[in-house]
């Protein structure tokens, strides 16, 4: 006799069903160099020292990524299979050892064309004398040739006024080498061990032609494709150049999802842990002395808060909507027009109802502005890297779900 018979006849409940175990994701922003503040959080979360994964070692199955997200993300896709939460403390060596500013070397991320500095470091004619003879010669082509094709389009564009054509001379981006930045990801990561990972990859980057949102999971990181979206997907726009994924152009994942929760519920997750690099806009300090590169910093980091926002205020709206619908009483009732939104946003972002779960979605990203400037998404000075380790590290070890505002379902809540 089955035991839910036996209960039947004997009166007695039943057993309660074993829930499944939830399939857990990591969510990883974009932010430059403050992406070492996602190691140290990652480093607590899977060493179990975090309360909200009851200090048990997070085992994701999903791995999101935008920008240095994508990086942070990758790697830990690659490695995870065979060496399991060891990948972090890997990822942080390659952060230390290759990312951070080093004398003779610059880091790993990019270079400026033709500077002089670079010749008058002894450092860098340790190891290879001609070096930065050669590099100096390269980027005199490289600049050369991009001044004569804009003067070129200056001189053929003569219908568009000279104040415009006179400021389409001026590119930043043709000023930066990223050639270090791909050879970091080359070095880094094994995209063979991508595809045949266990674990889901998805990476955002923004066509740049189309400006629509594009995703690539495990299946689209070849040899040759994968460290051009990974490069793509960290392009900051107006500082890295555009790079080509097949006939289009791609730059940074962050111009239109610097948090990627829906890709990681799309994948399957139903637990996210998700980092971002920005404090609460309140903290960002606005300085008497204003400048055009803190001005633009600032507008992004709003602009990524309330997308952020909106995307956990969506997934908590989202539980109490399946509350209502299966008629689940935990938390406050819904009446009036918050029924009616609640119900538009499931069945909006479902698709129509199908694969509707309840979402948990823990929160992580830093108490105070880890920089009062854009400057800093650049600073890849090995000791402030470090320091943002230790501060993600200790965040992450003293999270608490009601002050970061995390969205735990009725049930769980209730315990």
């Amino acid at each position: 006799m089955a035991a839910d018979d036996r209960a039947a006849v004997t009166g007695a409940k039943p057993a309660a069903a074993t829930l499944p175990a939830p399939v857990q994701a990591l969510v990883l922003s974009g932010g430059g160099a403050h992406g070492a503040y996602e190691v140290g959080v990652l480093k607590a979360l899977l060493a179990g020292k975090s309360k909200s994964t009851d200090y048990q070692p997070l085992v994701p199955m999903v791995l999101c990524g935008t920008s240095i997200g994508s990086f942070n993300a990758a790697f830990l896709a690659a490695e995870w299979d065979s060496y399991g939460a060891a990948s972090v403390g890997h990822l942080e060596a390659v952060w230390m050892d290759r990312m951070a500013e080093t004398a003779g070397r610059g880091n790993g991320a990019y270079r400026f064309r033709g500077d002089m500095l670079e010749l008058l470091d002894p450092a860098r004619y340790v190891r290879q004398p001609l070096r930065p003879l050669l590099q100096l010669v390269d980027d005199g082509g490289s600049l050369l040739w991009d001044g004569v094709q804009r003067v070129a389009h200056f001189l053929r564009t003569r219908e568009a006024p000279v104040r415009q054509r006179a400021l389409e001379l001026v590119d930043f981006t043709s000023l930066i080498s990223t050639d270090p930045w791909e050879q970091t990801i080359r070095e880094s990561i094994q995209f063979d061990l991508i595809r045949s990972s266990t674990r889901r990859l998805r990476v955002a980057t923004t066509n740049w032609a189309t400006g629509h949102l594009e995703l690539f999971d495990n299946a689209d990181m070849t040899d040759r494709r994968g460290p051009r979206i990974i490069m793509a997907s960290s392009a900051i726009p107006g500082f890295f150049p555009p790079v080509m994924i097949g006939a289009e152009p791609h730059v940074d994942g962050g111009v239109l999802m610097n948090t990627p929760l829906k890709p990681a519920a799309d994948a399957g997750a139903d637990e996210l842990h998700v980092v971002y690099l920005d404090p609460e806009i309140r903290s960002i300090p606005i300085h008497e002395q204003t400048s055009t590169l803190g001005t633009l910093y600032r507008q992004q980091a709003i602009g990524w808060a309330k997308v952020v926002n909106d995307d956990i205020g969506d997934a908590a709206m989202i539980n109490r909507a399946l509350d209502l619908v299966e008629g689940d009483e935990g938390g406050p009732p819904m009446v009036g027009e918050e029924i009616e939104l609640a119900l538009g946003r499931v069945l909006g972002r479902s698709g129509g109802a199908r694969h509707l779960r309840r979402l948990t979605v823990h929160r992580y990203h830093p108490r105070d502005d880890l920089s009062d400037t854009g400057v800093g998404i650049l600073d890849l000075n090995r000791d402030r890297l470090r320091d943002l380790v230790e501060r993600g590290f200790a965040d992450a070890a003293d999270h608490d779900c009601a002050t970061a505002g995390c969205v735990l379902p009725p049930r769980t809540a209730a315990g």
